[in-house]
């Protein structure tokens, strides 16, 4: 025998499962040696064993980790998409599955926390599949669902051998489904009075994503005594559907059913079922009503219900109010047993049919040996007809009825039935509400007028709307004007706001009564509203956006509703705003009269302007205004020749309504830094009076002297600058001034007698001292200096002396360096 053992320690990657171990003379020994890769890489290790504590053999243990690569054949397949199935269908998707790895891969498909499974997913292979080293196999995944299934997304997932899972593709979808419930299984009518009925509601929900019609199905013997309305119909996605239970029996009925009962018992050889106190009494119980729907398991309905025959006498409640205004009779009952009783009291509406004006608790509870009230209230929709000839008749001709007749009936446990004969009566309305609005007067005020539906269907009324008060047939009403349309329509039960219009010329008070007729039935509501007109702060707000002095203008209609002539003043807060002239507008008629703007200085604010008439009152507006700069005035174009110089006015309109002071001054031209000095101001101020409303406007002026100091050149033929003119309270004035400068022009003749001299004024244009060259073309001139520097801008006498026995023509010319052209004065020798 040989002793076998093994030093090697675990690897992550590797495991000997052997302990020492024994092995028998002859006999062999298997050592199970597990690779587990964890990397995709070479692995080596040598393994060391050792036989009987001496002997050391060793193993060379060599492998590859190589990647689990268990994959689709297409990216595509990844997302398996049903999209919206109906239920009851089936829908299948197929992908194909590869096994990219250089090993077999052992497998099983499952999902997480069962996802797709509770969502009516399959798939197949759903066993451990092997899957070969570039082997494929198919995997179809079915949804097959029966109720309705919410859009879902969830992953189908691989569970590998070895403990690792791979998410091989998402399923998605939903299924619309009809999924329809009853918000009650049973029904329990309790006491009800033989001759009378019943009802219980209960709802039919479709909380699916599809309609489905339905069907009531009651057992044979049974419909007599109970019904469903609707028994049939569809019931829309979403839809709750209200159903009405009814249980009406009746003495032929009951009888009928104890019958039935009976010989169902004999034929069946059970008991006779047990008779309860009183003559016709007897608990009725329907156990399988089915809810028959398509392609659904029919939903089980339960009813039952107890007859009770009424005895006793019967009295009368009367009642008396006006139509749609409720009033409430009582009557008592008594408990004469030792046991609370819970009592529903049946009401009934005779006369007309198919209406409920008369109505009480559902549910009266009376005290063991105690007394307790039963409240019957009276709520008429129609009115009665009172035989006086003040109630309207129907527009259908249908007569009405004297009186509305009800019945209301109380089983009691004791076995005995309380009956009251109702009668009502109902007048036509007074007034159904009153409504009472303050309002500013000159502007159309729109009213509210709530009117509610108080029946369960459309009602289209006829609406009249009449002014009360003032009389219409009194000159104040004229002032007054009052409009509405002349229908209404109503769905059934809902509230909504009739409107109608209302403008006061004058602060006064006003009454308008609203009838709205149902041109159905002919009822009626009257709503009355007081209305109190108060002078407006503001009829509107007007903006008026101007540059100084210039007009703008805004126009506002005034309308005289009066039989006579209305004349309007116009008053303004504002100098700058007027307006054009006084308005007469004749009577019923509409004029228009245009307010001005024109401003004289710059600007922003708010003023206040009005139409005053002794006929229709004050007219007040709010204005906002606003002045922008003025633009600039007509140009001024001067010319004069170098050394020379002109003069002209700049003229402008003064309109201020307050004597001005105007001072002028040059500034830069735009795109200039300085002021040329050619332009010289002769008046620097002028005085204006204030202008009236007869002169609106006086004409002024300003004189400016152009005298150049240079040529113009190509880049710049001419000078300009802005004369400006401002004053307190007249504004602002701006005009471009532009100067051309033109070559020295000749001057003269100068006369000059024999041995005399003349003295010729010149002056240096420029703006720097400069050297002139003098000369004179004719021998008989003679001047003292043949060039002279005269300082910038000034003027000098230039002595020409003439000698000559007869008379003599000649030029003195004046050049200089700075220009070709020289100046020329011409000379006339005189003998």
């Amino acid at each position: 025998d040989c002793l076998i053992s093994t030093p090697f320690t675990r690897e992550p990657w590797l495991d000997v499962q052997l302990n020492s171990a024994m092995i028998e003379a002859g006999g062999s020994l298997k050592i199970p040696i597990v690779f587990s890769p964890r990397e995709v890489c070479e692995y080596a290790q040598r393994l060391e064993f050792v036989v009987n504590d001496y002997t050391k053999i060793y193993v060379d243990i060599r492998g590859r980790g190589c990647p689990l690569r268990l994959e689709l054949t297409n990216l595509e397949m990844q997302h398996v998409d049903f999209g919206v199935v109906t239920g009851g269908a089936t829908v299948r998707k197929t992908v194909k599955l590869i096994n990219r790895s250089a090993r077999p891969v052992t497998f099983q498909l499952c999902d997480e926390e069962e996802e797709l499974a509770k969502r009516a997913i399959s798939w197949s292979p759903s066993h451990p599949t092997t899957l070969r080293a570039r082997e494929t196999c198919d995997v179809e995944v079915v949804f097959s669902p029966t109720t309705r299934v919410a859009p879902f997304k969830a992953p189908l997932m691989a569970k590998c051998q070895g403990g690792l899972d791979l998410k091989i593709l998402t399923v998605e979808g939903t299924c619309h489904a009809t999924e329809m419930r009853l918000s009650e299984h049973s029904s329990f009518f309790g006491e009800v009075v033989v001759g009378s009925q019943a009802t219980r509601s209960v709802r039919l929900h479709n909380f699916g994503d599809l309609g489905a019609r339905f069907k009531f199905e009651m057992p044979a013997r049974y419909q007599k005594l109970f019904s469903i309305t609707p028994s049939e119909g569809f019931v829309r996605p979403g839809e709750e559907l209200p159903l009405i239970v009814a249980f009406h029996p009746s003495r032929e009925r009951i009888a009928e059913h104890k019958k039935a009962e009976r010989a169902n018992a004999l034929r069946r050889g059970k008991p006779l079922p047990p008779e309860l106190p009183g003559p016709l009494n007897v608990r009725i119980t329907v156990k399988d009503i089915r809810c028959v729907m398509d392609g659904l398991a029919p939903l089980i309905l339960e009813v039952s219900g107890v007859c009770v025959e009424r005895t006793g006498e019967t009295k009368t409640l009367s009642f008396s109010t006006e139509v749609r205004k409720e009033v409430k009779q009582s009557f008592e009952i008594e408990n004469t047993q030792d046991t609370d009783w819970k009592l529903k009291p049946q009401v009934v509406t005779i006369e007309p049919a198919d209406v409920s004006f008369f109505s009480c608790p559902r549910e009266i509870v009376v005290p063991a040996k105690k007394r307790a009230e039963v409240e019957v209230t009276y709520l008429p929709f129609t009115m009665t007809d009172s035989k006086d000839g003040n109630t309207p008749l129907s527009p259908s001709g249908k007569p009405r009825s004297e009186k509305h007749h009800g019945q209301v009936f109380v089983g009691t446990p004791d076995g005995n039935a309380i009956i009251y004969t109702l009668e009502g009566v109902a007048s036509p309305p007074k007034i159904d509400r009153r409504i009472q609005e303050k309002v500013p007067c000159k502007k159309q005020h729109n009213q509210r007028v709530p009117v509610k539906n108080w029946l369960h269907e459309r009602q289209r009324f006829h609406v009249k709307v009449e002014l009360v008060d003032p009389d219409p047939s009194h000159p104040d009403a004229q002032g007054i004007k009052v409009d509405g349309v002349s229908t209404l329509d109503l769905p059934p039960g809902l509230e909504r706001d009739y409107r109608f219009t209302i403008y006061s010329y004058h602060e006064t008070q006003a009454l308008v009564r609203v009838s709205l007729t149902s041109q159905e039935t002919g009822e009626f509501i009257v709503v009355e509203v007081e209305l109190d007109f108060y002078a407006p702060e503001s009829l509107a707000t007007i903006n008026l956006e101007a540059a100084c002095r210039q007009v703008a203008r805004h126009k506002i209609a005034v309308a005289n509703p009066l039989g006579k002539l209305a004349k309007f003043k116009g008053t303004s807060s504002h100098p700058a705003i007027r307006f054009a002239n006084d308005l007469e507008v004749p009577a019923k008629s509409e004029r228009t009269v245009d307010i001005l703007f024109r401003p004289i200085e710059e600007g922003e604010g708010e003023a206040e302007v009005s139409l005053k008439s002794d006929e229709l009152g004050i007219y007040p507006y709010s204005v906002h205004w606003k002045a922008a700069p003025a633009g600039l005035e007509r140009s001024l174009t001067l010319k004069a020749p170098l050394g020379g110089s002109s003069a002209d006015y700049f003229k402008f309109q003064h309109i201020a309504k307050v004597p001005v002071e105007y001072k002028a001054s040059i500034v830069p031209a735009p795109g200039q830094k300085t002021v040329p000095g050619d332009f010289i101001l002769e008046e620097a101020s002028v005085n204006a009076p204030a202008c009236d409303e007869q002169t609106h406007y006086k004409d002024l002026q300003v004189r400016i002297r152009f005298q150049p100091s240079a040529l113009g050149t190509k880049e710049q033929p001419s000078v300009s600058a802005v004369l400006v003119v401002t004053g307190k309270g007249g504004g602002e004035f701006r005009g471009m001034i532009t100067g051309f400068a033109q070559p020295p022009q000749p001057q003269g003749p100068f006369e000059i007698q024999n041995g005399k001299a003349a003295a010729i004024e010149f002056r240096n244009p420029f703006d720097k001292p400069t050297e002139f060259t003098l000369q004179v073309d004719n021998p008989c001139f003679v001047i003292p200096m043949r060039s002279q520097t005269i300082e910038p801008q000034k003027p000098v006498s230039i002595g020409v002396s003439f000698k000559s026995d007869q008379k003599q023509g000649g030029r003195l010319i004046i050049s200089c360096k700075q220009v070709s052209t020289p100046w020329i004065f011409y000379l006339k020798g005189e003998h």
